[in-house]
Order: C-alpha cells, then sequence, then structure tokens
C-alpha cells in the first residue's frame, strides 16, 4: 500500500492554523506570510482531495476531517521536534540553551543575574530568541520561555518566579501635579495600562472601594520597560508588578505614593516542555538556577509549578 507523506512545512502550516484558527496568527508563530501558510494549507487538502478547514472570513473552522487529522499528525510532529533536538546535542551543541524572554523581565531580572548562572555552568552558552507574544505556540527548537500571564500555557510546565504583587508608582512631578493620599484620589487622575494586564485597575479599584474610576481609561503599552519610562516622565499613575520597579523606587525616578498593594493571578513563569528537562541537562542547570534564585530573593514562598498536558 503507498503511502502520502506530506512535507514538514505543510503540517506546520496545518497545525499552527489548527491551534489558531486564522492565517495571520499562525503565520506570525511560524514566521512566514498569510499568503504562504494558506498555500501550503491548500497542497495538502490538494494532495488528500479532503478539506481541512472551512474559510469563515479571516476565521477557520475545522472539518471532522481536520480534527481528526491533527489528532494523529500533532503529537508525532512534535516527537520529531525533540529527536531533532536532541541529535543536535548529540552532535556537540548540548550546551547551548536558546531561550525567549519577555523584554522587561529579561533587562531587569535576567541580564544582571547571568553571570553568576554563566560562572557556576562552564561551557553554557546563552541564545536569546524573539519573546513569545501572548497566544503564540511554544516552538519546539526552544529549550525555555519566560512569559508573562497566568500560567495556564498548554503542552509545557511553568514555574512561577515573580510578579503577582502589584503596587502604585508614579514621577515626583507627577505627584507635585496630582496630590495622591488616599486610594480614592485616583479615581479622577491620569493613569496608565499594561496591554496584558488591564483587568487589575478594576481589581484594585474593587479591592480599595474606588468608586467612579474608568478602569480602561489612559494609554496602553505591550512592555512594562515603555510604561515606566511614560510612568517617569509624568504621563500617569502606574500599577506594575512590584518587583520590576523595585531600581526605579531607590533611585527615586518613580516613587509610590499610596501604600495601596494588591496580589493579582498573573506573573512572570519559567516555561519548558517536561520531557526536555530529561534529556537537556543544561535547561535542568537552568532552571535549578532561576529557581535559585527565586527562593534567595524572596525565601522560597513564592515557587510554584504548574504541571500541563504535553498535548499539542
Amino acid at each position: 500500500m503507498k503511502h502520502h507523506y506530506p512535507n514538514v512545512a505543510e503540517l506546520l502550516a496545518f497545525t499552527s492554523s489548527a491551534k489558531h484558527l486564522n492565517f495571520s496568527r499562525a503565520a506570525r508563530a511560524l514566521g512566514l506570510t498569510p499568503s504562504a501558510v494558506s498555500r501550503q494549507i491548500a497542497s495538502l487538502e490538494a494532495a488528500f482531495g479532503v478539506q481541512l478547514f472551512i474559510r469563515d472570513g479571516r476565521n477557520l473552522v475545522l472539518t471532522r476531517a481536520g480534527s481528526v487529522y491533527l489528532s494523529r499528525v500533532a503529537g508525532p510532529l512534535r516527537d520529531i521536534g525533540n529527536a531533532s533536538l536532541e541529535l543536535m546535542s548529540a552532535a556537540g551543541q548540548s550546551d547551548l540553551l536558546t531561550i525567549a524572554s519577555v523584554p522587561t523581565f529579561t533587562t531587569k531580572w535576567l541580564i544582571p543575574r547571568l553571570p553568576d548562572f554563566l560562572s557556576s555552568t562552564p561551557g553554557a552558552t546563552i541564545s536569546f530568541s524573539r519573546h513569545l507574544a501572548q497566544g503564540d505556540p511554544f516552538p519546539l527548537d526552544l529549550d525555555a520561555a519566560i512569559r508573562y500571564g497566568d500560567g495556564n500555557w498548554e503542552g509545557v510546565v511553568c514555574d512561577y518566579i515573580d510578579g503577582r504583587h502589584f503596587i502604585l508608582v508614579c514621577s515626583p512631578d507627577y505627584h507635585r501635579r496630582h496630590p495622591l493620599r488616599i486610594p480614592e484620589d485616583t479615581a479622577h487622575a491620569p493613569r496608565l495600562l499594561h496591554g496584558q494586564a488591564e483587568q487589575v485597575w478594576a481589581q484594585w479599584a474593587q479591592c480599595y472601594g474606588v468608586r467612579g474610576l474608568h478602569a480602561l481609561g489612559g494609554p496602553r503599552f505591550e512592555q512594562y520597560s515603555v510604561l515606566f519610562q511614560a510612568a517617569q516622565a509624568g504621563l500617569g499613575l502606574a500599577l506594575v508588578p512590584a518587583f520590576l520597579v523595585a531600581d526605579n523606587l531607590a533611585a527615586g525616578t518613580l516613587i509610590e505614593p499610596i501604600a495601596a498593594p494588591i496580589e493579582v493571578d498573573q506573573g512572570h513563569y519559567l516555561c519548558y516542555f517536561p520531557e526536555r528537562i530529561e534529556t537537556r541537562p543544561p535547561l535542568a542547570q537552568f532552571r535549578r538556577w532561576v529557581l535559585s534564585q527565586v527562593e534567595a530573593t524572596k525565601g522560597g514562598d513564592s515557587l510554584r509549578v504548574t504541571n500541563r498536558s504535553t498535548t499539542a
């Protein structure tokens, strides 16, 4: 019996499209153009004479055949990727760690501590990849990623690092122009928002009984580093993870006008495929080192591991 073997590019286009149900988002995850992904899917459908997706405007819906095919190929495709990485490791690249990390965490937390890891792990080399945006799948060629969110990412284990403890900060000049003495004073004060943490202002207002605060009002920023610059320039009051602004507070470029902290259900996590820990010793060493840094900083109270299914 003759077997049909589609190429890996077509399979990657199919699995990414099935995950995102949108050619543009699938293309962004793969580093391709939407038309390229569409052509790969069309080639796959033509080869088998089966429709895999129903096109609904810009969105996609898996057909029954597409759902069945996805359930059969997603796991083996990941196994191929893992086997390839293991082969590369055996070929002498075992000390190369490929890591993606959100920008502000990288510059504020990771880079200042990284010399300690490199000095304690002779021969290790770190290669930084583009950070994973919200909704991006975890690439097979990535050893680990530091992501910002609620720790619920399918297929990976997530170790909580920090970031659930939020505080109010602003510039000294902003505080002179907008004196804040009690939480209610923030209701009509200019504020700044982070694109992935918009809901924290509503949670904060509810926690402190602040009425009339338009929780989604104010400029939005996709990176905390840019938001900090805006706050330092006096553009608004910010509600941010405390550990990321410790140096700003120490330098006096930002101040905490009101002691009104809040705990939220999202933060920064170290994420990785669970099976990779067994086959990639440098990854295991990096994980141990990251958690030791967290424990040294916070006394170990904040460590938590979130296990997720390894199903794609």
